[in-house]
């Protein structure tokens, strides 16, 4: 099989870009909000995008600045792979490449003049804010006495916690304690125990052609660990790598 130079198309428009050239793998990553994380896992779907030359296979890498767009991407088939998402996430169809790496615990984030809140049951009764398009444990989007308040960003979610728009909001604690250290809200919020600790990995179209890619990514990506890049790239970040 001849070697085709891999296609790189980096896309940070709010607007859906237009994917598909004929024969092109499309790979979607989603935002976070710490922009040097997101970069990290651009740079490690475009590290993996390269490797895979020597298969002959040709990707385009497009960034998508928010997450219901990105999943709804995905959903209709106009991306092939998404990246990162929650290994055993049930909203979304398709088939999970390896673990890439772990996150950190969820935790509530409330008001300092309430009670820490330490697990998703203690928010009954509670609006709670949420992000669009984010993946969320099951318990707490299923549950009847939990009001979800959906917002665009996290930043969002503490301003109207701080002044009362909402009882609480919900991220992983390395998020969540950056946020609150760049708003200077530290004083103000304060959040419980950490709670349900996730993989992350490439998501793939439940297709023959997703199936291959799967292997090509996961064989990729086991490469880079064992040159070292993998670790390069993720070292510094709020996630807790995988050997």
């Amino acid at each position: 099989m001849p070697i085709v130079a891999v296609m790189v198309v980096l896309l940070y428009s709010s607007i859906p870009p237009v994917l598909g050239q004929p024969g092109t793998c499309r790979v979607v990553v989603g935002p976070t909000p710490n922009p040097t994380l997101t970069d990290a896992n651009m740079q490690l779907a475009l590290t993996i995008v390269r490797d895979l030359t020597k298969f002959g296979e040709k990707c385009e890498v497009h960034l998508i600045d928010a997450w219901a767009r990105a999943n709804k991407m995905f959903a209709d088939g106009t991306a092939d792979v998404l990246f990162p998402e929650i290994v055993g996430d049930p909203s979304q169809p398709g088939i999970t490449g390896i673990p890439v790496a772990t996150t950190f615990g969820f935790v509530v984030y409330t008001r300092t003049t309430e009670p820490v809140i330490d697990s998703i049951a203690e928010l009954s009764g509670k609006n709670v804010g949420l992000i669009r398009g984010r993946y969320y444990p099951e318990e707490l989007l299923s549950h009847p006495y939990i009001t979800a308040i959906y917002t665009n960003s996290l930043e969002q979610n503490f301003n109207m916690l701080k002044y009362q728009r909402i009882d609480a909001t919900i991220e992983y604690v390395s998020e969540g304690e950056r946020q609150l250290f760049q708003m200077g809200l530290a004083g103000e919020l304060h959040h419980g125990a950490q709670f349900e600790v996730n993989e992350l990995a490439f998501r793939f179209q439940a297709t023959e052609s997703g199936q291959t890619l799967r292997q090509l990514f996961d064989d990729a990506i086991l490469n880079l660990k064992a040159d070292g890049t993998y670790e390069a790239i993720l070292k510094d970040m709020p996630l807790q790598l995988i050997p």
